[in-house]
């Protein structure tokens, strides 16, 4: 949640306000910082346009530190750390080295991957040490994957990311509590690519990390990785200390409840001002220098107190402004198709808060007259996106897997911020048109529990364990598997699937299982990755389509473990597509 003027006087007393920072009087930061992140470049100097843009922003604001937080380049490309330091060179030309800023960069897998060609993923790690020093001499870097030091007074440390081995978390421990211990009162800045277990959006990363972090107030934690957007307001957490994700460089995507995530392109960049009483978060978009909600940048006073933290997690959603739709404006259905679906129109929302996500409830009538849930759909909001480039409504098909003929239904699309508080909702009543074409049905079960093996793994595996009429789910994952036949068809031929679940799991820092169909043979995904809703669902509908690759390929549906909970299967139906 963003910090406004109210909140923040009550933190630090009463201050100016002056264009996109609280100021006092002329009062200019002890230190700036521009980081960035998760920049993938690729072997040529044109993967670097984005870097070359991110570190003109960083010249033109002043910062002090320039620090690339991880996954430099998309893999370990030695022409391309060779583009990168000739982009910062072009950028900095005529600049004396004595006043140019600092550079530190985060060493992370991706920039070990495919080292010297090799294919063999269990190499990688193996080779991180002669991959991170080849990186480090062809970019130019002045660090080593452990770093620690000072810049205008302030303490930070680098850590890298390993991906089998690990971090070496004592002496990571150590090199903190010395900064700590020598720096008493200040911030000691982390620099480290994977976000510290449940802090900021996607944070699940290792446990003894965060227990370890756990006992440094004073830290301010910088991180990658998660390829998220800036405006995520999930991407600053306070706690047991801070920590703040530093978005992508790249392109970024959002787990969605009962659809795909596509990945969009991001340019967002973070420049950090650090003062005696407070340290302040803008965030930029690179390709014109804009600053995003420049008048709500994130801030946090210092010294730095728990307690009252204005971005701790508790009520922190309740307290957070909700995006709405303008008085007046409706959703649309119309029938689309010969197969029974309908298009769905909805309105942008209006207002400064725009919806991170929009949240498609579709209910139906039963015979007592009561609306019962069916299915849920998220698409992505745009409040991300600049206002030359926000649409004027949003076009969706929900395909007739989903209704049956004549049936009363009800759409209500909900507008959510980023902690998925909700808005008031449009809702709009409709009867389902009848299919011109009916659908063919290669399969189906309605007792999917008894009719479908559900296994523990990729492959082999043992049965997923039964408890009340639910599958028990750990942090394993496991697949549904169909009879032979099912997905029985050439080349090109297209399948809808259709499965009723019952899901019961908590959304422990917004990460709930991810189901898609897999391909038998080779187990890579047929299919976009889509989100269960958390807590408990109740029977909710989920459509995939898929397009066969070969004639020979059939298919699971993976359950991605990511987190403790149950599970029900109650109708399985596969249906060949014209």
């Amino acid at each position: 949640m963003p910090i406004r003027r109210r909140q923040f006087l009550g933190y630090v007393g009463a201050i100016p306000f002056v264009g996109s920072l609280y100021a006092f009087a002329d009062e200019k930061p002890l230190l700036r910082i521009g980081l960035m992140t998760d920049t993938h470049i690729g072997e040529t100097k044109e993967s670097c346009g984005r870097v070359k843009l991110a570190y003109e922003l960083f010249r033109k604001q002043g910062v002090d530190l320039m620090v690339n937080v991880g996954d430099v380049a998309d893999h370990h490309y030695p022409t391309g750390y060779k583009a990168y330091r000739e982009t910062v060179e072009e950028v900095f030309a005529g600049v004396p080295a004595a006043k140019r800023p600092e550079e530190l960069f985060v060493y992370a897998a991706h920039d070990y991957i495919y080292y010297r060609g090799a294919k063999n993923r269990s190499l990688w790690p193996k080779d991180a040490d002669s991959a991170f020093a080849d990186m480090k001499r062809l970019i130019g870097a002045k660090n080593d994957p452990y770093a620690h030091g000072t810049i205008k007074g302030f303490p930070y440390v680098v850590f890298p990311q390993r991906m089998t081995d690990g971090l070496d978390l004592d002496r990571c421990d150590k090199m903190i509590a010395e900064a700590v211990a020598a720096n008493h009162g200040k911030p000691v800045f982390v620099f480290a690519h994977i976000p510290p277990q449940k802090t900021t959006r996607s944070g699940y990363g290792n446990a003894e990390k965060r227990e370890m972090l756990n006992k440094y107030p004073q830290v301010v934690n910088f991180s990658g990785h998660t390829h998220g957007t800036l405006v995520d307001e999930r991407a600053i957490w306070q706690g047991e200390f801070t920590s703040v994700n530093v978005g992508c460089l790249q392109n970024w995507g959002e787990r969605l409840v009962g659809s795909d995530h596509p990945r969009r392109e991001h340019y967002g960049v973070l420049i950090v001002d650090v003062f005696a009483s407070r340290i302040v978060f803008r965030r930029f978009d690179v390709r014109d220098g804009e600053e995003y909600r420049a008048n709500e940048p994130w801030m946090i006073p210092w010294p730095f107190d728990p307690a009252t933290a204005p971005y701790r997690n508790a009520g922190r959603k309740d307290r957070s402004a909700v995006p709405s739709f303008a008085a007046g404006v409706t959703l649309k259905v119309v029938p689309a198709g010969d197969a029974g679906g309908v298009l769905l129109t909805v309105p942008v929302a209006d207002g400064d808060i725009r919806p991170y996500i929009y949240r498609v409830n579709l209910e139906r009538r039963d015979r007592s007259g009561k609306w019962k849930p069916l299915g849920t759909r998220d698409f992505i909001g745009e409040a991300w996106l600049r206002t030359f480039e926000r649409p004027e409504k949003y076009d969706l098909d929900i395909p007739g897997a989903y209704f049956t003929p004549g049936g009363r239904y009800r759409f209500r699309v909900f507008p959510l911020n980023s902690l998925r508080k909700a808005g008031n909702p449009l809702s709009v009543e409709f009867s389902a048109p009848k299919p011109k074409v009916a659908p063919e049905v290669v399969w189906q079960s309605d007792n999917p529990m008894k009719d479908c093996p559900f296994l523990s793994g990729f492959s082999g595996g043992k049965p997923m364990p039964l408890k009340g009429g639910f599958y028990e789910m750990g942090d394993v994952d496991a697949r549904l598997e169909f009879p032979r036949g099912a997905w029985k068809g050439a080349k090109g031929a297209k399948f809808r699937f259709v499965v009723d679940m019952h899901t019961i799991q908590e959304d422990s820092c917004m990460r709930t299982w991810l189901i898609y169909l897999r391909n038998t043979g080779t187990h890579k995904p047929a299919s976009g990755r889509i989100s269960t809703l958390d807590g408990d669902s109740g029977s909710i509908r989920y459509v995939i389509d898929i397009e066969k690759g070969k004639a020979s390929s059939s298919y699971y549906l993976l359950i991605r473990g990511e987190g403790v909970g149950r599970i029900k299967f109650d109708h399985v139906r596969i249906e060949r597509r014209t």
